[in-house]
């Protein structure tokens, strides 16, 4: 007997079903290592792996949704979804429970499919290194990258012979719920599903990317993906003073991103940039490629948040949203910078904010010397999950707080303007 994921609430009454269905604002899950393992088939048995997984029942595991469904739903042809499932019942990521017109199938947990998130080739590389064997050519290229991903480590210098971190090889695969939006596989208000736009890129590193992201963003405390795995850093300047406030202006730098989240793009090949700095090249082949494209399709969004300090446990004070986010969060960041601008000379607006490009401005109280902006990343589709729902509700609460508060220091600020 399997055991299920998790108890799925979509609300869609029509799950399990292999026909379009209306459009639900619920969410399913998948389990992360068997995505892993599906995507080792190409980009279209990921697709059709989630597309499968969208039409689970209430176990998150068992679904009579195959070509027909994944053929409706992202455009690929007949021949092509049918070539994709094969390939899921092949590799033991689903197996038929029962046949005949309208198939039943159950989708195994990653720890339980046979070679794992790896190629054929890739597991014959496992094997020898298991063995002790020296690997060379091809394998050695792979035993490389298996380096460069965390999964090994040298025991020569020369590199040929390795050991593997059997500990992060099972974590690859380690049963680990991911709950994704249904309008992910269905689309929302007649747009083009997102999964129908990934598959029409080509693009697997950028629908990989695109469920990690889903496994780590936790919104109620980061508002988006963890900071540490991904964020926009900026630059500050001390603009002005007016009583206990100190008026800061924030321009953004650049994006960086941790280890731990690109190194499964790592390629264990070392390349040269303009500036003339050394990295692996899937760092710009893959990983940046992925994050670019998934934020030019608009599935994902950059939302400022504004930080008690810089160092990694410092709470948000509040959101900072400059173009994307929600109404609420861009409305707080317009308050604040008129409260700033209030705050502020006509020769220090100039300066700072027209001159040097901080054009962020916030009255922040003076005590806290460390204040820090950054952005972070945030899928534009979220699963209509209670944590979501009591998210939404603090944000609203917050954000409505904080606008009161802003426009009584911009009412104040240009009073004392006046005056002067």
């Amino acid at each position: 007997m399997t055991k299920p994921l998790a108890k799925s609430h979509s609300g869609d009454e029509l799950a399990g079903q292999e026909k379009l269905t209306k459009k639900s604002p619920g969410f399913f899950a998948v389990d992360l290592g068997a995505f892993r393992c599906a995507a080792v088939g190409g980009l279209n048995s990921a697709v059709a792996y989630l597309v499968m997984a969208r039409g689970t029942g209430r176990d998150n595991r068992t679904t009579q949704w195959s070509a027909n469904a994944i053929e409706q739903r992202t455009g690929m042809s007949r021949p092509n979804a049918k070539k994709a499932v094969e390939d899921l019942d092949t590799r033991g990521i689903s197996r038929k429970l029962r046949d005949g017109k309208h198939p039943v199938r159950e989708l195994a947990l990653g720890h339980q499919i046979p070679g794992g998130p790896f190629t054929i080739q890739e597991q014959e590389v496992l094997a020898a290194i298991r063995a002790g064997e020296i690997l060379n050519g091809e394998l050695k290229a792979l035993g490389t990258m298996f380096v460069a991903r965390g999964l090994a480590k040298e025991r020569d210098k020369g590199g040929g012979l390795l050991e593997l971190d059997e500990i992060a090889i099972s974590a690859l695969t380690a049963p680990q719920p991911v709950w994704l939006p249904n309008a992910l596989v269905d689309g929302a208000a007649g747009e083009v599903p997102p999964i129908e736009l990934l598959r029409q890129t080509r693009n697997l590193s950028a629908l990989l990317l695109l469920i990690e992201l889903y496994a780590v963003q936790f919104l109620a405390n980061f508002g988006g993906v963890p900071r540490d795995m991904l964020q926009v850093k900026f630059d500050r300047a001390k603009i002005g003073e007016r009583g206990p406030f100190v008026v800061w202006g924030f321009r953004p730098q650049q994006m960086m991103a941790s280890y731990k989240l690109a190194r499964l793009h790592l390629l264990g090949q070392s390349t040269k940039r303009n500036d003339g700095t050394q990295l692996d090249a899937g760092w710009d082949a893959s990983f940046w490629l992925a994050v670019e494209l998934l934020n030019s399709l608009g599935l994902t969004e950059r939302v400022g948040m504004l930080l008690e300090g810089d160092d990694a446990e410092a709470e948000i004070i509040h959101p900072y949203a400059i173009k994307d986010g929600e109404p609420a969060e861009r409305e707080l960041a317009t308050a604040a910078r008129t409260a700033a601008e209030s705050m502020i000379t006509p020769g220090q607006l100039n300066w700072y904010v027209r001159g040097e490009g901080y054009q962020c401005l916030v009255p922040v109280r003076a005590h806290i010397i460390n204040v820090t902006m950054v952005e972070v990343i945030r899928l534009k589709y979220r699963p209509h999950t209670a944590a979501t729902a009591a998210w939404y509700a603090l944000m609203q609460q917050i954000t409505a707080e904080y606008i009161a508060r802003y426009r009584v220091l911009g009412n104040d600020g240009a009073a004392k303007t006046s005056a002067a």
